[in-house]
């Protein structure tokens, strides 16, 4: 019976498919190690997606005429700025 699994080595890496009589290998290839090279601080992504919820209440409180809702969008932003700036140091001391 044909297995429509991945196998992987003992280091976890994926092996080649064998289909018939060819040889398929990914396409991307990815070490584990690269993964906690290229993650961003958790701080730095809260921050972000704060700085974009305060850029949409901030745009909707223009459109919509409503000045609380366009000073909650510009804390919020001010807010996700901060923050941004916390995870940005975080990734920096840890070298990344």
């Amino acid at each position: 019976m044909l297995s429509l699994k991945r196998k992987t080595d003992e280091v976890g890496a994926l092996t080649p498919n064998v289909i018939g009589n060819k040889v398929s290998t990914p396409a991307v290839t990815q070490d584990a190690t690269d993964i906690e090279e290229t993650t961003m601080d958790k701080d730095r992504i809260k921050g972000s997606a704060e700085q974009a919820k305060g850029a949409v209440k901030e745009a909707a409180g223009k459109i919509l005429g409503d000045k609380k809702l366009e000073t909650e969008g510009k804390t919020d932003k001010a807010a996700g700025q901060v923050q941004n700036a916390i995870g940005g140091l975080k990734d920096a001391v840890r070298g990344k």
